[in-house]
């Protein structure tokens, strides 16, 4: 069976350096798991929905490496929104800034996202990362780990918190976002953010910030620290599943 992994710049890398130009050396969990016959479709910067497209497109066009199972360290769903709701991102943005439960938001696009794995109908397994998983396991799905913020988190006796994709929030809140080609990448949001948003987004940059002290992180992203400590911790269940994801 061959396995595809996906993920964002999570699944692609450790951290050591910005952008990990600079980092003495790289390893991810792909490596550190001892992953084999598997082709990575990992990229930088890339939503569980263009993950999800990549996947796709291989398997339609690579019918000769069936079956597939997935292995898909969770990016975010945040800059998928517009889809869900026909919104551009700038109304998307604004919207999202405004809400009184941005985490309620960010699950509900997190279940939506599962629907579409589970459609799939081939074995799916989850990890949490720069978002964490929020549904149990069940068809096709397995959740291997739901947080890996917060299990290094407990590592430095931190309290446990849903993690997502503060940092684009926050690139929001500056008036920035990803525009289509030839369109202006500044907005105005007209208003002042909700005080839900600006709460979740200092708690989990506080968290980060805290976890870079301790070297398990740096900016947004896992160390190699970072990275061989939690693949030590979920090696048995992913083992688990390797072998009876058949």
């Amino acid at each position: 069976m061959h396995t595809l992994y996906l993920g964002p710049s999570w699944a692609v890398q450790s951290f050591e350096s910005v952008y990990g130009i600079d980092d003495p050396a790289k390893t991810n969990l792909a490596q550190e798991l001892g992953l084999t016959n598997y082709t990575s479709l990992a990229k930088y910067a890339k939503s569980n929905l263009d993950q999800l497209k990549e996947a796709q497109a291989f398997m339609q066009q690579h019918p000769d490496r069936a079956p597939f199972r997935i292995v898909f360290v969770i990016g975010n769903s945040l800059r998928d929104g517009p889809l869900d709701s026909g919104m551009t991102e700038v109304e998307w943005a604004k919207t999202f800034l405004v809400s009184n439960d941005p985490i309620d938001i960010i699950i509900s696009l997190e279940q939506a996202f599962y629907k579409r794995l589970t459609s799939l109908g081939i074995p799916v397994a989850l990890i949490g990362a720069h978002t964490d998983v929020s549904c149990e396991s069940h068809d096709n799905i397995t959740v291997i780990h739901p947080s890996w913020q917060n299990f290094l988190g407990e590592q430095s006796g931190l309290n446990k918190f849903h993690g997502w994709a503060a940092e684009i929030a926050h690139r929001w809140l500056q008036g920035v976002y990803i525009p289509e080609v030839g369109l202006p990448a500044k907005f105005e949001l007209g208003r002042n953010p909700s005080s839900a948003v600006v709460d979740e987004l200092h708690k989990i940059m506080r968290f980060w910030k805290i976890l870079e002290r301790r070297k398990l992180f740096f900016g947004t992203h896992p160390t190699i620290l970072g990275n061989q400590l939690f693949a030590k911790e979920i090696a048995e269940p992913f083992k688990q599943w390797i072998d009876n994801a058949v």
